[in-house]
């Protein structure tokens, strides 16, 4: 009886205890609504409409919804680099299936705040409801959705 026990304690504890996937910047991954971008060269500040970023673990997602602008949306990688405090967002692509994936091209990603497929930004400012970051061509500013 007390072996039963046993292995049934184990078998709740493991059915129940199971993997649970951490952010790795809780103040930075989640759903966050891109408010405006100031591009460093003019120094224009461009209001944004229904443009949307999704950071979750690995992943960066680049989104128009149900906006003006009828922009496709893209995939790439993301990476928060905790010692600098520097998000990277590289291998911007389209995402419809992963054979069929093409990269982003530049004028695609003007109009989210990027210039590149492959950005580093500084981390300004992130506490989980704003964040502000900042690359060589734009500073971006959010709000969390």
């Amino acid at each position: 009886m007390k072996q039963f026990i046993y292995i049934s304690l184990l078998a709740a504890a493991i059915a129940f205890g199971g993997c649970k996937k951490e952010p790795i910047n809780s103040d930075i991954e989640g759903h966050w609504q891109l408010l405006e971008f100031t591009t460093k060269a003019d120094n224009v500040t461009h209001p944004c409409e229904r443009i949307y970023y999704s950071i979750q673990l690995w992943v960066v997602e680049v989104a128009e919804k149900q906006g003006p602008l009828g922009l496709e949306s893209f995939r790439g990688r993301y990476r928060y680099d905790e010692t600098s405090n520097t998000v990277s967002m590289t291998e911007m692509s389209t995402y419809a299936t992963p054979g069929n994936s093409v990269p982003a091209e530049v004028w695609q990603l003007k109009p989210y705040g990027l210039n590149s497929t492959d950005t580093e930004f500084d981390v300004i400012s992130a506490d989980g409801k704003s964040m502000v970051l900042e690359s060589d061509y734009a500073r971006l500013t959010f709000k969390k959705f």
